[in-house]
């Protein structure tokens, strides 16, 4: 009884070993560049808004060269829009606020962001390795605030002109410089692509896209 319970016992030990060594966890802080791009008429691009996202990285390896990604941040974006005609836009006290044609209308947006994708990476060369990413982020929107040219807007609660969920393609690559053991620093670009409307108002219509600068660590 003995001898099976010490052989489970290693078992799962080894199980656990073997996981251990095939996840990784790490954390990232990314500056952002970020912008509107406009599906309908009467609604145009005006300018991007630097944006910011920091959380969790998951990496789980199937292969030594191949992994699953995904995560958990926090992030700040948004983007300028310029409205070709007048646009009632709702505040959290559903009050409604005439913005007048021709305005222009900055919205700053908050999301959680659970991304999914595959990673494609070299052996160590030297003390660095190089990746590739490739996939979808999952974005859960948490608040936005918006300020209009003229007396319309400033700084408003803005939650209900913002869909609940948005999503986006990702790809991009960059590096790891081992300092020690399983440790790593990283660094990467990404370009983001939203395909799902962010905008409740069913006349407008427009996606966030945003390149990010990846700077983490991995353990």
């Amino acid at each position: 009884m003995i001898k099976k319970a010490l052989l489970v016992l290693l078992l799962f030990d080894a199980a656990f070993v073997s996981a251990q060594s095939k996840l990784r966890l790490g954390v990232h802080l990314d500056p952002l560049i970020t912008w509107f791009s406009p599906k309908t008429s009467r609604i145009d691009k005006d300018g991007s808004r630097p944006g910011l996202s920091g959380g969790l990285i998951v990496e789980y390896y199937f292969q030594q060269n191949y992994g699953f990604i995904t995560g958990l941040s926090l992030t700040t974006m948004g983007g300028n829009l310029l409205y070709s005609d007048q646009v009632n836009i709702t505040t959290d006290n559903n009050n409604n606020v005439l913005v007048e044609a021709g305005s222009t209308v900055a919205y700053r947006t908050g999301y959680l962001n659970i991304p999914v994708a595959v990673k494609l990476k070299t052996n160590e060369i030297g003390y660095f390795t190089y990746f590739a990413q490739l996939g979808l982020t999952q974005h859960i929107s948490i608040g936005a605030r918006a300020t209009s040219t003229g007396n319309g807007l400033s700084k408003d609660n803005v939650d209900k002109e913002i869909n609940l969920f948005g999503m986006s393609y990702f790809f991009g690559g960059g590096l790891e410089y081992n300092i020690s053991g399983r440790t790593s620093l990283m660094a990467g670009l990404f370009y983001n692509n939203g395909f799902i409307d962010v905008l409740s108002n069913n006349d407008h219509k427009a996606v966030l896209n945003y390149f990010n600068l990846r700077l983490g660590i991995l353990f």
